[in-house]
């Protein structure tokens, strides 16, 4: 602490001594206490004291040594002189580098009453001396706002200092003077902290706010280009190496190198420039189109693409419009017919044409019999029902009712009052009569009138037959067993011996006979197909390979000769075979998705390459339809689907046909709904 004293005696002593006398409590005096910044070592400090008229006493602090660091406290002992007044009035005041009056930077007053001896203090701690750097300036502040430092961090800036060439207000005359010209300064006027790539000025302070010391700028009209920049996938040298996306032109996905996400697709910048993106001309989604009409299945998912110019793959088009893809008679630019389908796709089966739809006939003469086989003219009528217990019924024009000629009619086929089980029947398009087969051999034709019965005595028991086709005119008819036998009815029959069973039969022309069911009798059943041939006379069958059916378990119920390149075979458990007249290799086609149908019946329009498929699941009946593109729409039942088995179907066309079953279901396509006149 250092301490002085002004004497207000007689004689005035003023002091600054450690061991300088404090006022004891006999004396007028005060004990002035000023704090000081701990770097003020370069300022001066002044204690002035008057009273009344008496002369002014004044005591100036302005060596460093007379400031100490460590203890930043002048203590000042003011005495009361023999000529002043009662009241004492005291002026501390602080100035920086010196004592002049210009350079006060604080000046505080206090009046002290000496009425009396004793000691008074004054305790002057914020007395502004601030001086960080300890030049003897001090920053402005304080209650007089003054002090003439302009950066009390550093010591070299001050009032009159030189000015250096270092971008700073050296002398605190508010300005950045020119000093030794040691600087290069490069213009960036996209104010990316880096100068153009050009020569520089040289000069110490900068030549505008626009100008940096760092030159290296390749682009300075852009403020993401510049050497510290991250090169960016763009087209430009963002980082001023005079390489171009150097980041992206090696390795899978580099820039310029061929993709195939788009048609001449090549590799470029992404939108956000961090990578590759292939680009090009997007290609047109193609879909499956199955049945090869231009149209694809409709809600379909796509199947493949397409560039432009390059021609549209098989089986593929560029639109979902079809509404059946399997079959080519349906799509959008199709002419609706009567046939139970929706042909235009137009969402309306049979459009407005109100030709009828797939619906039971309701006939006194059908009802309860269990019908099963059907056969019709190829001209529409007469069309033929037969089932078991010798129930046997003909329509023979669309305006007449359906007439029985049951085994308990005088116009029966077989003995008089008859329960023959009748399993199949075949219509002669020549003469429009019956032909009908089953039980125990036997076999009538009926002309509509009368029926001329024959039983041919077969060699199995429990035998019987199954299927009946005729070729030629005049008609030559065959026969098949259930036990596996071919039998000619030409007047005299003929056998022709299988080791399986048969229960299906048809023609392909005069000269050729398929016979389906499977090569031997006993569970496991292996389905099989026999072809025979005539040439002089009909010879021994020949067997046929049906791929596909390894290991299947069942028979072959019906056959279908759509031509002499597509025969169609259905049976038990879903199997659909297919195969031509020229090849004994046939192709298995897989059933549609669900439950496993039990095949029964098989038919195709003339002139189409459509199979009409019928089946049970269970004991309910379905009808299928499947084309040489898949498994198609079949008309559906009205109002819905029969729920007992179907056994049989007969065509003449896809817009007339006839589906018989069980307990009097007998069904007609079209068929006009039931009159509700009175």
């Amino acid at each position: 602490m250092r301490q002085s004293a002004i004497l207000l005696l007689p004689l005035l002593l003023l002091a600054c001594k450690k061991d300088s006398k404090e006022p004891d409590t006999k004396q007028a005096a005060v004990h002035v206490k000023i704090g000081h910044h701990p770097k003020f070592s370069q300022g001066c400090i002044t204690v002035e004291a008057h009273g009344g008229t008496g002369e002014t006493v004044l005591a100036e602090f302005k060596e460093p040594g007379q400031f100490d660091s460590n203890d930043p406290v002048l203590n000042v002992a003011v005495f009361r002189k023999a000529d002043w007044g009662r009241d004492v009035e005291i002026t501390v005041r602080a100035f920086e580098k010196g004592c002049a009056a210009e350079q006060l930077v604080d000046e505080r007053k206090q009046t002290f009453s000496f009425a009396s001896a004793g000691r008074q203090e004054w305790l002057l701690e914020d007395l502004h001396t601030a001086d960080e750097d300890g030049d003897g300036f001090v920053s402005p502040g304080g209650p007089m706002n003054r002090g003439t430092d302009c950066d009390d961090r550093r010591a070299t800036a001050f009032p009159g200092a030189l000015e250096l060439c270092n971008g700073l207000d050296d002398n605190c005359d508010g300005r950045m003077e020119t000093g030794v010209a040691n600087r290069v300064w490069y213009l960036d006027k996209d104010r990316d902290g880096f100068g153009r790539n050009v020569p520089g000025t040289e000069a110490c302070d900068p030549p505008s706010e626009l100008h940096v010391e760092v030159t290296g700028d390749c682009d300075d009209e852009r403020g993401d280009i510049h050497p510290n920049a991250v090169e960016a996938c763009n087209g430009s040298d963002d980082n001023c190496d005079n390489r171009v996306d150097e980041l992206f032109t090696e390795g899978p996905g580099a820039l310029g190198t061929a993709c195939t996400e788009f048609c001449s697709g090549t590799y470029a910048c992404n939108d956000a420039q961090t990578g590759t993106v292939c680009v090009g001309t997007s290609p047109t989604p193609l879909y499956a189109d199955a049945d090869s009409d231009g149209e694809g299945e409709k809600d379909s998912a796509p199947a493949g693409e397409l560039c432009p110019g390059a021609p549209m793959p098989p089986k593929m088009a560029d639109n979902t419009r079809d509404c059946d893809d399997a079959d080519p008679g349906t799509n959008t630019q199709a002419t609706e017919v009567c046939d139970g389908l929706d042909n235009d796709c137009d969402g309306q089966v049979d459009g407005q044409m109100s030709c009828g739809s797939l619906r039971k006939v309701e006939a006194p003469v059908l009802a309860g019999g269990n019908w099963t086989t059907v056969a019709v003219h190829p001209d529409g009528y007469p069309v033929w029902v037969a089932g078991l217990d010798g129930k046997l019924a003909v329509k023979m024009n669309a305006a007449s009712a359906f007439v029985s000629h049951g085994g308990d009619t005088t116009t029966r086929c077989g003995p008089a009052g008859n329960t023959l089980d009748w399993h199949a029947a075949w219509v002669n398009p020549h003469n429009a009569y019956l032909i009908v087969v089953g039980e125990d051999g036997w076999i009538g034709e009926h002309n509509g009138g009368s029926c001329s019965p024959i039983q041919i005595n077969l060699t199995g028991n429990s035998d019987y037959f199954s299927s009946v086709v005729g070729v030629g005119n005049p008609a030559q008819v065959f026969v098949v067993s259930t036990l596996g036998h071919l039998y000619e009815w030409t007047g005299a029959a003929q056998r022709h011996d299988s080791s399986g069973r048969y229960w299906g039969l048809h023609a392909l022309g005069q000269d050729a006979l398929f016979a389906v069911g499977s090569t031997g009798k006993s569970s496991p059943l292996v389905p099989g197909v026999n072809l025979y041939i005539r040439d002089t006379i009909w010879g021994t069958p020949a067997a046929h390979n049906l791929q596909g059916t390894e290991g299947y378990n069942g028979g072959l119920r019906a056959v279908w000769a759509a031509s002499p390149n597509l025969i169609y075979a259905v049976g038990d458990g879903g199997l659909v075979v297919k195969g031509s007249g020229q090849s004994r290799d046939w192709e298995r086609v897989l059933a549609p998705a669900g439950p496993a149908v039990n095949y029964v019946s098989v038919a195709v329009p003339p002139g189409t390459e459509t199979a009409y498929v019928i089946g049970n699941e269970g004991t309910t009946g379905r009808l299928q339809r499947l084309t040489p593109f898949g498994w198609a729409k079949a008309p559906a039942f009205t109002p819905g689907g029969p729920i007992v088995p179907l056994r049989d179907i007969a065509m003449t066309s896809s817009s007339n046909f006839w589906i018989v079953g069980d307990d009097g279901h007998v069904y007609h396509f079209p068929e006009p709904a039931p009159s509700t006149q009175p």
